[in-house]
C-alpha cells in the first residue's frame, strides 16, 4: 500500500510540473512571439498609435463598420476593433488596454448589443478567451475577478485556461502562431451570405441597466476623449419600445430598425458585406466622419 501511495504521489508531482511548464510555454509564446492572430495580440504588440476614430464592440462592429470607406480619400485614420463574441465588459477591458499601451483617438465609438445591457454581470466565453494569456496584467486580473464565476480555476490552476478555452487559445491556435500564420484579413470582416428567411426576427429582452455605461463615460472623461454609444441594425427587431426609451435616456444613437431590406442581412442580427457598406455610409453621414 505504501508503494501504491508513493506511486500516486510521484505521478501527481509529475502532472503538476508538466502543467506548470506547459502554462509557461503557452503564455510565453502568446505574449512574446511576434505575429498578430487577433486584436488583443494587436494591442499587446503595438504602442502609441494615434487615430481619429476607433470602433469597439462585438461582431456587430467587426462585420458592420467598413473603416476603409471612412479612411479613403481623406486624412482620417479609423480602426475597427470589434471582436466577435465579445460583450460590453470585455469591450471596456479592450479599451483600457489600448489606452494603457498609448493608443489614442479623439472619438471612440462603442456599439451596444441590446444583450450587453443586461443587469447580470458575466463574462463572454469566446470574448474572454482572447485575454486569458494576459492574466498577469492588472486590468485583466481585475476584470476576471469581477465577471468570472470560475476566477480561481481559470487563473490559479496551471494550464487549465488553455484547456478550457482551447477553441480560441488551444493547441491548434498555438501551432498556427508558431507557423507564422498571421491574420491576413483586415480588421473589418464583411459577411457574404444573404438572409434567406424573410420571416426571421430579433426579439429584444426588455431589461436594461446603465451602470457599465457610466463607468465607461467616467473613463472617457478621465482620459479626455469623446465616447459615442450606438446600436447597429437588426433585421425585423421586435419589442424595441423599452430599448428605444432606454437609448434616448442614455444618449445611445440607435439604428436598430434603420435597415429593413433582407438583402442587406446575413442573419437577424448581422449585416452582410453590402449592408455593412450601407450602414458605414450612414455613420459617415451622421457623424461627418470623412472630415
Amino acid at each position: 500500500m505504501k508503494k501504491f501511495f508513493k506511486y500516486i504521489f510521484l505521478r501527481l508531482i509529475i502532472l503538476v510540473i508538466t502543467l506548470v511548464l506547459l502554462d509557461v510555454l503557452y503564455t510565453g509564446i502568446y505574449t512574446r512571439k511576434k505575429g498578430i492572430r487577433n486584436k488583443v495580440e494587436f494591442i499587446s504588440q503595438k504602442n502609441k498609435k494615434e487615430y481619429d476614430y476607433i470602433f469597439l464592440g462585438s461582431s456587430r462592429v467587426e462585420y458592420h463598420v467598413d473603416t476603409d470607406l471612412i479612411n479613403v480619400g481623406s486624412d482620417v485614420r479609423s480602426l475597427n476593433m470589434g471582436v466577435s463574441g465579445q460583450n460590453l465588459s470585455e469591450t471596456f477591458l479592450l479599451l483600457q488596454l489600448m489606452w494603457s499601451k498609448g493608443f489614442t483617438a479623439s472619438k471612440i465609438f462603442i456599439q451596444l448589443d441590446e444583450s450587453d445591457l443586461s443587469p447580470r454581470k458575466e463574462k463572454s466565453f469566446i470574448g474572454a478567451s482572447y485575454f486569458m494569456p494576459y492574466i498577469h496584467i492588472k486590468a485583466v486580473d481585475e476584470h476576471l475577478k469581477k465577471y468570472d464565476e470560475d476566477f480561481f480555476i481559470d487563473t490559479k490552476i496551471p494550464f487549465f485556461r488553455y484547456m478550457k478555452y482551447g477553441y480560441k487559445i488551444g493547441y491548434r491556435e498555438l501551432a498556427l502562431k508558431l507557423g507564422n500564420k498571421v491574420r491576413k484579413k483586415k480588421f473589418f470582416i464583411g459577411l457574404k451570405s444573404v438572409l434567406k428567411d424573410h420571416n426571421a426576427k430579433y426579439i429584444f429582452k426588455e431589461k436594461y441597466h446603465e451602470s457599465l455605461l457610466t463607468e465607461i463615460r467616467f473613463f472617457a472623461n478621465q482620459n479626455n476623449f469623446e465616447v459615442v454609444f450606438f446600436t447597429s441594425p437588426y433585421y425585423n427587431p421586435q419589442k424595441t419600445k423599452k430599448y428605444k426609451e432606454f437609448a434616448r435616456k442614455n444618449n445611445i444613437i440607435q439604428y436598430v430598425d434603420s435597415i429593413s431590406n433582407p438583402n442587406y442581412f446575413k442573419d437577424s442580427d448581422h449585416l452582410n458585406f453590402k449592408g455593412a457598406k450601407l450602414f458605414t455610409k450612414m455613420l459617415i453621414r451622421d457623424f461627418d466622419l470623412n472630415n
